[in-house]
């Protein structure tokens, strides 16, 4: 029960039974008063009643209040460690942030040298070695590459922490035209047949969404079907007060039971004959389109292909 039904109910019950109880007692003294007397009585009942109640709500609602600031004072304490907790949490995470950096830029260099030696050496011997050599240097090349790949997604990763978000109108129009231009030889080698909407203005920053689209159109080319030919569409509809994209493919899409982790750092999910890359891509992704208030989200069928929907507040028109 709410602190003003005790109270009103506790002055209504005192009420009633001062009226019939006065009411009793005035009865059993009023032979012999005269009217005068009896109107001075009553207003003495009068006073007494307010008194009373005025004295006991006063003593309700300061109890209440004591119960109040007590609560205030819970509420601060617990307000006053959940803000340490963030301060914490965020100093550990610049410290973090901060040393990927720094362990990135150490490792990247020498990985760098070391895959671009490899390189030269196996240009130059590969006539002179057997054939089951070449397949050792090659590998170790191939996982020189994957580690360089690792290193730059874990720093694209930190620096949109780092780094602070703009917010201005961005035509995504002219971000897809910039991801097609920088991967048209992607596009060529693999013949990917992209077909494209109007998209909407939002915003956002135009770098990060360029950064979107292109680890999407990557991850779609990861995940293509040897056996046809790749085919992405990216559209855009109006749903109530957002703009919705949908960035579609026919590969070979994704199991249900991955689908709710593939927006996590580092879930990588091999079928054998895809591998899934450093597994920041779609992280990356995620962490995008957070930044902005949106939302991002996948269906697929597998062997048909997956669809990413990418949800933005509607600030923009088509």
């Amino acid at each position: 029960m709410t602190a003003s039904k005790k109270i009103s109910i506790t002055y209504v019950v005192v009420g009633i039974l001062w009226i019939f109880v006065s009411d009793r007692l005035m009865l059993l003294v009023h032979d012999g008063m005269d009217t005068k007397q009896l109107a001075i009585l009553q207003s003495v009942k009068g006073v007494f009643f307010v008194t009373l109640t005025g004295l006991l709500l006063y003593l309700l609602i300061k109890k209440h209040y004591r119960y109040l600031d007590r609560k205030v004072n819970e509420l601060e304490l617990a307000n006053s460690k959940m803000e340490e907790e963030r301060v914490k949490s965020e100093h550990a995470k610049n410290q973090l942030d901060q040393f990927i950096l720094v362990a990135a830029n150490d490792l990247a260099g020498p990985v760098r040298q070391s895959q671009g030696f490899l390189e030269l050496f196996i240009r130059k011997n590969e006539a002179n070695l057997p054939e089951k050599s070449m397949s050792f240097l090659r590998l170790t090349l191939d996982n020189f590459i994957r580690i360089k790949g690792v290193i730059q997604d874990l720093v694209s990763f930190s620096q949109l922490s780092e780094k602070e978000t703009l917010h201005e109108a961005v035509d995504l129009n002219e971000v897809l035209d910039k991801v097609i231009h920088l991967n048209s030889k992607k596009i060529r080698e693999h013949n990917i047949h992209l077909r494209k909407e109007v998209l909407p203005i939002v915003t956002g920053d135009f770098q990060r969404f360029t950064q979107l689209f292109d680890h999407l159109l990557n991850n779609s080319v990861k995940f293509r079907d040897p056996e046809r030919g790749l085919r992405v569409s990216v559209s855009a509809f109006r749903e109530g007060d957002a703009h919705v994209l949908a960035v579609r493919d026919n590969g070979k899409g994704i199991a249900p039971e991955y689908l709710p982790r593939i927006f996590y750092v580092l879930q990588r999910f091999d079928d054998g004959s895809i591998k899934r890359g450093t597994g920041m891509g779609l992280a990356i992704c995620k962490k995008i389109v957070e930044d902005v208030g949106g939302k991002i989200w996948a269906t697929s069928v597998p062997g048909e292909g997956s669809t990413f929907f990418i949800s933005f507040k509607a600030n923009g028109v088509f």
